[in-house]
């Protein structure tokens, strides 16, 4: 229905979220376990791959929209097995920091939708929105989430492999797939004119979903890489349980996704992103007081569909505000809004676990989240309804 090179870069989006699924488990009790890091110097590790993976979003987006964006996303493809790479070779830690700035380890978002290697993002997007039609992209980003999502949630669940480096060298396997499946794709871009549909020009709504952009970061960043480490050690589940658990979250995840298009047509983007984030928030807030194994599973497996079903509505409502000429500009910038202060919140929560309170973090993204929603009614409250490519201005 779509094309051929539609169906590549869903493979290719498939076989980097399976990946991310095996190394958003391990990575981080690989540190843990086997390297004996502290929860401190985890965090820096992390905070190192969430503070290059924006830096890099944003210049290889704005170079990819002069330049074109195939080149410069079969460059970011191979970054993830170079990250690997690194992990099989080397416990050197300052190796470490740049296999981790690499890989994008402690990225925001972790598994769902392929979390792992963000850098790729600007690029993919901007190069699928070339081949989708405007009112189509809340359905097909819904889908490619959708589907990644299943990949990552099956990915998790490697995790029942006890050998580090066996997960390392199958990761190793199927990220460099994803870079590979890309090179017949083609790419028709060209500078267009476009329609102008927002009242202060792309740059005015590039500024919008940046702003938006570092709250989400900040709230995500604080608990999103630590979740297994957290699990582990506050409740006591073993590496194949978490495994079994954060890939329940991605099905659940994927599975809400499919009503994605349908609720942004029927709520809007505002109110949908306000009652999901609103109410993700609130469990956010309740997990590390929970105090049980099974509630805090379950408390896990609702909040993060929740964190996550909005965001195909808001690519589409991204890319059909921005012209094709500035897409892979506003994505990159989007990116390093939401994960430059994520890479700040993951350092500062490694701190904070360490030494201070396991549900500070916590507390801190539950307000961070509330307030990303405020912001999101401020600025497109007026065009709610352009995720499902409606140009309309509403006053």
């Amino acid at each position: 229905m779509y094309g051929r090179d539609v169906l590549l870069l869903l493979v290719s989006r498939i076989s980097r979220s399976a990946a991310a699924g095996v190394l958003a488990v391990v990575v981080g009790l690989y540190y843990l376990n086997d390297l004996h890091l502290s929860l401190l110097a985890i965090g820096i590790l992390f905070g190192a791959g969430a503070f290059v993976t924006p830096v890099l979003s944003l210049v290889l987006g704005v170079f990819s929209d002069r330049i074109g964006r195939k080149k410069v996303l079969l460059l970011t493809l191979f970054f993830l097995p170079a990250a690997i790479l690194i992990l099989l070779l080397t416990t050197s830690f300052p190796l470490l920091l740049l296999s981790s700035a690499l890989g994008g380890f402690g990225i925001a978002g972790g598994l769902i939708g392929g979390g792992v290697g963000a850098t790729a993002a600007p690029m993919q997007t901007a190069l699928l929105s070339e081949k989708v039609k405007p009112e189509e992209r809340t359905k097909v980003f819904s889908i490619f989430t959708m589907l990644s999502s299943y990949a990552g949630a099956g990915g998790a669940l490697l995790s029942h492999i006890s050998n580090y480096r066996e997960l390392f060298m199958i990761s190793l396997a199927i990220s460099s797939l994803s870079a590979l499946v890309v090179i017949p794709v083609k790419e028709d871009f060209k500078p267009r004119e476009r329609v102008e549909v927002s009242k202060g020009g792309d740059e005015e709504v590039i500024r919008k979903f940046t702003v938006t952009g570092v709250l989400n970061g900040v709230s995500q960043g604080l608990i999103v890489p630590f979740i297994p480490i957290i699990f582990a050690k506050e409740y006591g589940l073993t590496q194949s349980t978490i495994g079994e658990v954060i890939s329940l979250g991605g099905v659940m995840s994927a599975t809400l996704m499919l009503a994605t298009p349908w609720l942004a047509s029927r709520m809007g983007f505002v109110k949908l992103i306000i009652v999901t984030r609103s109410a993700s928030a609130v469990m956010v807030l309740l997990f590390p007081f929970l105090g049980n194994t099974l509630l805090a599973s379950l408390d896990y497996l609702l909040f993060t569909p929740l964190r996550v079903v909005s965001l195909p509505a808001q690519q589409a409502l991204m890319m059909n505000l921005v012209g094709e000429g500035r897409r892979a500009t506003a994505t990159g910038a989007n990116q390093a809004g939401r994960l430059l202060p994520s890479a700040a919140s993951t350092t500062l929560s490694g701190f904070l676990l360490n030494a201070l309170s396991v549900a500070l973090p916590f507390e801190i993204s539950c307000v961070a989240t509330l307030a990303n929603s405020v912001l999101y009614y401020k600025f497109f409250r007026n065009i709610d309804r352009m995720a499902s490519g409606n140009v309309t201005i509403v006053e």
